[in-house]
């Protein structure tokens, strides 16, 4: 198992609380890290909620196998 592979099993076990604060302890060990601040027009799903939506569950990016830029996730179902 990778370490990568590792560390996203433990992430995702995480509470947000618990999450939350591994961030902050990663930002103030590594100077070289910063904390992202995302303007709403910035997130897909930001707009979507904006625009009225009635689903207020989170939704996942998916990143195309080998890739770090977000995919479309109905184009893994086969969808157009």
């Amino acid at each position: 198992m990778t370490p990568q592979l590792q560390q996203a099993i433990k992430l995702l076990q995480m509470t947000n609380l618990e999450l939350g604060d591994f961030v902050e302890q990663e930002l103030e060990k590594n100077p070289l890290l910063e904390r992202a601040d995302f303007a709403a027009a910035e997130l897909p799903m930001a707009k979507v909620a904006a625009q009225g939506s009635a689903n207020p569950a989170p939704s996942a990016v998916m990143l195309a196998p080998g890739s770090d830029t977000p995919s479309d996730p109905s184009s893994l179902n086969g969808a157009s």
